[in-house]
């Protein structure tokens, strides 16, 4: 269900406005957050800082169809630079299920809650071990779907390096896998 918000109210500064925004986009933006973060804590405060961001360059906002890209792009940057400031070099390895990945984010399923939760917890536990590069790419490629060339453009990543990183968080995160499951 989409919320009706204005852009140029947003932009002119009407938080009412805002505020719509922000509850529609907030749980997309946390569960991204929370797939690269491996940690609900810094999750929320990505999101914190996303929306702050966001508003105090609302003036920037051109379409209500760039926002999307626009928020996951913040969001994203802030859990990278968060990342690299901690200087995490942990490794563990990959998901063999792309499927089970995928239904993780989907709230086509509220039946299957519990199952997503605990998947999601697997999942978390999972990738906190990838390095910050291989989380976000990760992130990007497998779980929101994105090309190759949309997350070069948001990374500013060459995608040879995006290919090396996704290859290594595949295999990090498969051997984890098997060693979880053993």
């Amino acid at each position: 269900m989409s919320i009706s918000y204005n852009i140029s109210e947003i932009k002119s500064g009407n938080r009412n406005e805002f505020g719509k925004l922000v509850e529609e986009n907030m749980d997309y933006i946390y569960k991204t957050a929370l797939v690269i973060m491996a940690n609900e804590e810094d999750a929320r405060d990505i999101v914190q800082d996303t929306f702050l961001n966001v508003w105090d360059k609302r003036k920037a906002i051109k379409t209500r169809e760039s926002l999307r890209p626009y928020l996951r792009k913040i969001a994203v940057n802030k859990c990278y630079d968060q990342l690299r400031r901690r200087k995490i070099r942990k490794m563990e390895s990959w998901i063999e299920d792309e499927s089970k990945i995928k239904s993780i984010i989907s709230d086509e399923h509220p039946d299957k809650k519990l199952e997503n939760d605990e998947a999601l917890s697997l999942l978390k536990i999972l990738v906190s071990g990838l390095s910050p590069s291989q989380r976000v790419v990760f992130t990007m490629v497998e779980l929101d779907e994105m090309s190759h060339d949309e997350v070069s453009e948001l990374t500013g990543m060459k995608k040879t390096l995006i290919k090396s990183n996704l290859r290594h968080a595949r295999k990090k995160l498969e051997e984890k896998l098997k060693d979880y499951l053993s």
